[in-house]
Formats: structure tokens, C-alpha cells, sequence
């Protein structure tokens, strides 16, 4: 499916790959979330610290040519909770890991790695953020922004005949009834 070869799709993997290296599973909490959380899911994975959340924000693309080659822009949302007050949000305590460590192995572990064939990781920013509304003075949140390289071909993706376009099985619902009757008809150069 072109879905699995998709250019997001690879980058989520090696993404995760890569901070799992550093942020073992049995601690850390990662999920794919949306760039804007709604206070719900928000409040939701306040309960999960120490958390990364893995956000897809947009893509970049240079001059363009027979490839589509540019840079996925990407933030990683870090969380992490303690109880022992302010400055241990920070620092840390015996009970939970400080926010400033989990920046600085977030942005060592995601900056300047190259994947063959699929590109580099460069970390473009960082900084402290606040969710509006949520008022727990024991979370701690960050952001880390990372850019991740890549070059494509729709080449590679093998769609030449209308069989081909027609075998991902897309619908576009173009009017709110279903009635409508496509005129064109795309067809193999």
C-alpha cells in the first residue's frame, strides 16, 4: 500500500527508533500526538510522565524537479512530572526524571543522525512551553523542533496506469451527494 512507503510513515518509524535507544520503553511513554492538543488529550497525557509526544508539522520542499526532495518538519513534545517541587520540575527527584535531562538527550539523540536512504535529523530548536488551562505544579513541559531530510520520486511509488491510481482504493467526496459522476479519466503516459 503506498501508505507503508510513504515519506511520513518511514521517518515515524526511524523517529521512534531513535529516541526508543534513549528513552526505554519501560520508562517513557511515546506516542504520535497531534501539533494542537485539546485540553482533553492534553489532560490525558499528563497522566503518562515521564511522556514524548511525536508531532508531524509540515513539510518543506527546495526548488523541486522530477523528485520532491525538502525537509518534514517535526517537534517532539517532552512532559515529565515530579513531587517534590519547583525546582526538582527541573532537576529531578527520586521520583521522576528532571525536564532539563530529557531536552538535552532529546536534542543530542536526534541531531545530526543520518538514516541511509531515507536522510538526516537536525535539530532546529528547543524551548520550555505552557499548556493554557493547565495549572499542575508539578508537570514540566518542553518542545524540541528537528527537521528530517528526504528526497522522493512519485516514481518510486509505481502509480502509471488508471489501474494503478485505482488499486489505492481512494474516494474523494467532492459535494454533499454522492450522485456525482467524474467526467475525467486519468490515463498512463
Amino acid at each position: 500500500m503506498i501508505s507503508d512507503r510513504s515519506v511520513i510513515a518511514t521517518q515515524d518509524e526511524l523517529i521512534t527508533k531513535r529516541l526508543r535507544i534513549a528513552f526505554p520503553e519501560r520508562v517513557f511513554n511515546l506516542e504520535r500526538v497531534p501539533m494542537a492538543m485539546t485540553m482533553r488529550e492534553f489532560n490525558r497525557l499528563a497522566r503518562m510522565t515521564p511522556f514524548l509526544g511525536l508531532a508531524w508539522l509540515g513539510m518543506k520542499v527546495g526548488d523541486g524537479a522530477r523528485n520532491l526532495a525538502g525537509s518534514m518538519q517535526w517537534r517532539l513534545y517532552l512532559l515529565t512530572s515530579t513531587s517534590s517541587g519547583l525546582e526538582a520540575r527541573f532537576k529531578g527527584d527520586a521520583r521522576g526524571v528532571g525536564l532539563d535531562a530529557i531536552v538535552n538527550v532529546a536534542a543530542a539523540v536526534l541531531n545530526g543522525v543520518s538514516f541511509p536512504d531515507a536522510g538526516t535529523l537536525t535539530v532546529t530548536g528547543a524551548s520550555a512551553i505552557a499548556a493554557d488551562g493547565f495549572t499542575d505544579d508539578n508537570i514540566a513541559l518542553a518542545q524540541v523542533d528537528f527537521q528530517f531530510s528526504f528526497c522522493t520520486s512519485t516514481n518510486d511509488l509505481e502509480l502509471e496506469t488508471a489501474e494503478d491510481f485505482e488499486a489505492l482504493g481512494v474516494t474523494w467526496s467532492l459535494a454533499e451527494s454522492n450522485d456525482i459522476t467524474p467526467q475525467d479519466e486519468i490515463t498512463g503516459a
